[in-house]
C-alpha cells in the first residue's frame, strides 16, 4: 500500500528539479566551475545511493528469501536487467546532450530544445524508479533517505538544465517549466517502481538490483562524460566528493 510518506517523498524528489531552476530568475549566468561542481555533487550522491540504498539492501533482502549462495546472483541479474532496459529506452528515445560533442543520431525532426528536454526526462526516469523501489520494500526510513538524496542531486541538475535551455534560445519561463516538468516524470516512474517491488517478497531484491542498474547507467553514460570536459576535472571531482560525503551522512543519520 502506498503511504503518505511514500507519496510525499516521491513528490519532493520530483519537484526538486524545478526548485533548482529558480535561480535563473535572479542571475543571468553561473560560471562553468560552479555548474560542474553542482553536477559532480549530483553524480556523487547518485553513485553512493545506488549502492547504499539499492544494491546492498537488495543483497540483504535476497539473503532472507533466497538460498544464500544464490542471493548475490539474483541481485546482479536484476542489475544487469536494469542496465539493458535503460539502454533500450536510451536508444529508442531521440535525445541530445548539453555538452557532449558527439550525440546519438536520430532521424526524427525535432528542435534541439525538445531533444534536450527528452534527454532530461530520460535521465530522471531511473531516479523515479529507484525512489519507488526504495519505498516498495516497506522500509520508509530508507525510502525517504533515498528520496531526499535524489531531491538534493536534482536541484543542481535543474539549474544546469535551465541554463542549457536558455542557451538554446528558450525564455526563462519556458526553461523553468521544462525543468520542472522533466522532474515530474519521477513520481510517475516511482509508481511503477513501487509496484514492481511490492508484489511478493521475492520481487524486492530483483527490483532493488534493477533500479541500481538503471542509476549506474545514468551516472556512467550521461553524467560522467558531461562532467569531465573542458579542463574542469578538479572542480567536478570536488563536487563528486562532496556528493559522496553528503549521501554517506544521510545514510548514517537516517
Amino acid at each position: 500500500m502506498i503511504t503518505t510518506t511514500a507519496i510525499a517523498g516521491t513528490l519532493i524528489a520530483g519537484f526538486a528539479t524545478g526548485l533548482g531552476a529558480i535561480p535563473i530568475y535572479f542571475k543571468k549566468e553561473f560560471s562553468k566551475t560552479t555548474l560542474d561542481v553542482g553536477l559532480g555533487f549530483s553524480a556523487g550522491v547518485m553513485l553512493v545511493a545506488s549502492f547504499l540504498s539499492l544494491i546492498i539492501p537488495g543483497i540483504e533482502q535476497a539473503q532472507e528469501v533466497f538460498p544464500k549462495e544464490w542471493s548475490l546472483l539474483i541481485v546482479l541479474l536484476g542489475l544487469l536487467a536494469g542496465y539493458f532496459f535503460i539502454i533500450l529506452v536510451h536508444d529508442f528515445l531521440p535525445h541530445e546532450h548539453l555538452h557532449k560533442e558527439t550525440d546519438m543520431k536520430h532521424r526524427r525532426k525535432m528542435s534541439r530544445v525538445t531533444l534536450l528536454v527528452l534527454a532530461i526526462t530520460l535521465h530522471n526516469l531511473p531516479e523515479g524508479l529507484a525512489v519507488g523501489v526504495g519505498f516498495g520494500g516497506g522500509d520508509e526510513v530508507n525510502g525517504m533517505a533515498l528520496a531526499i538524496a535524489i531531491a538534493l542531486q536534482n536541484m543542481p541538475e535543474g539549474l544546469v538544465v535551465a541554463f542549457g535551455l536558455l542557451s538554446e534560445g528558450a525564455s526563462k519561463n519556458k526553461a523553468f517549466i521544462m525543468a520542472l516538468l522533466s522532474g515530474l516524470v519521477e513520481p510517475v516512474a516511482a509508481v511503477f517502481g513501487f509496484l514492481s517491488s511490492s508484489f511478493t517478497q521475492y520481487s524486492l531484491p530483483i527490483s532493488l538490483g534493477f533500479a541500481g542498474g538503471t542509476m549506474l547507467f545514468v551516472i556512467c553514460q550521461e553524467m560522467l562524460p558531461e562532467l569531465f570536459r573542458e579542463g574542469h576535472e578538479k572542480h567536478a571531482t570536488l563536487g563528486v566528493i562532496i556528493g559522496v560525503m553528503t549521501m554517506l551522512s544521510i545514510d548514517f543519520y537516517f
